[in-house]
């Protein structure tokens, strides 16, 4: 079987952060621009703001720790089921 950079793995995440990134642009947009102006209102965007901020932040950490030019089998990152050849 053939083995793949790590990196390909980067290509679904980072169309993922892209959508997440548009979607966190409309709704702040909508929030800012059709919800009602009060401090319920104000609050709510922070605390959306702050909670995808660390979100980004925590992810991003976590890919700054993995060597992503290593070569990996795709058997590689699928569970295995050790437990049930026990059961046979």
């Amino acid at each position: 079987m053939t083995s793949f950079p790590l990196a390909y793995l980067l290509i679904p995440f980072g169309l993922v952060v892209i959508f997440a990134g548009l979607f966190f642009i409309f709704n702040v947009f909508h929030i800012k621009r059709y919800a009602i102006r009060s401090t319920a209102t104000t609050s709510l965007l922070l605390v959306y703001l702050v909670s995808f901020g660390f979100l980004i932040a925590i992810s991003g950490g976590y890919l700054l720790t993995v060597d992503w030019q290593r070569e990996v089998m795709p058997r590689d990152l699928l569970p295995t089921f050790e437990s049930s050849k026990r059961l046979e």
